[in-house]
């Protein structure tokens, strides 16, 4: 089936879109995260006030390393975006919170992306919601098994990752480039580009 091989090219066409929809219509706030994942973590900040966060909860999130985690939250403490208050006697363990200019700013991002939700969701039924939530999670289930795969790997992922490449039906002298597998030149060109996200 032809939109299987599209699926990921899809979904990155739907992630592009959204980045332009955000940042072309978005509120002019003058202290606001400078990365997607700031803004992710902002997010769950502002959605998590009635209990403690840390940098654990953030791991968990966002399903990044602690080092990630690390040392994106020691640039936004620095740029004024958060505070971190030591809840243990020795201070490894520090509770995160939004400072409270932050905090005005993003209520305004979070009006705007009500706003992106509302629009993106123009024309379906509240069934119809429901299920693309649903297989959006079995999608979500299925990339988070493939990242269990390949960190069990050893040295990575490599080309172990990838299924056989199946016999070209076409002529003995078809292009060698048949037998990669669907989208793989197109993402090794966009992460030497930079644009993975």
């Amino acid at each position: 089936m032809e939109e299987r091989k599209r699926i990921t090219f899809l979904l990155r066409v739907i992630h592009n879109q959204i980045k332009t929809a955000i940042h072309r219509n978005g509120p002019d706030v003058k202290k606001g995260p400078k990365t997607q994942l700031q803004g992710g973590i902002l997010g769950y900040l502002y959605h998590h006030q009635d209990g403690p966060v840390y940098q654990r909860d953030l791991e968990k999130e966002f399903r990044i390393s602690g080092a990630t985690v690390s040392n994106t939250l020691q640039v936004m403490e620095r740029e004024g975006l958060i505070v971190r208050r030591a809840q243990d006697k020795d201070g490894r363990l520090k509770r995160i919170q939004m400072t409270p200019e932050a905090y005005q700013n993003h209520e305004k991002i979070e009006r705007h992306m009500d706003w992106i939700g509302n629009r993106v969701l123009e024309g379906m039924s509240d069934q119809e919601v429901a299920e693309l939530y649903r297989l959006l999670g079995i999608l979500m289930k299925n990339l988070e098994g493939m990242t269990a795969e390949a960190e069990d790997l050893p040295g990575g992922a490599g080309e172990a990752a990838f299924p056989p490449a199946q016999e070209s039906r076409g002529s003995p002298e078809a292009p060698a480039e048949e037998a990669r597998p669907e989208g793989a030149p197109a993402e090794t060109a966009e992460r030497e580009n930079g644009n993975m996200s």
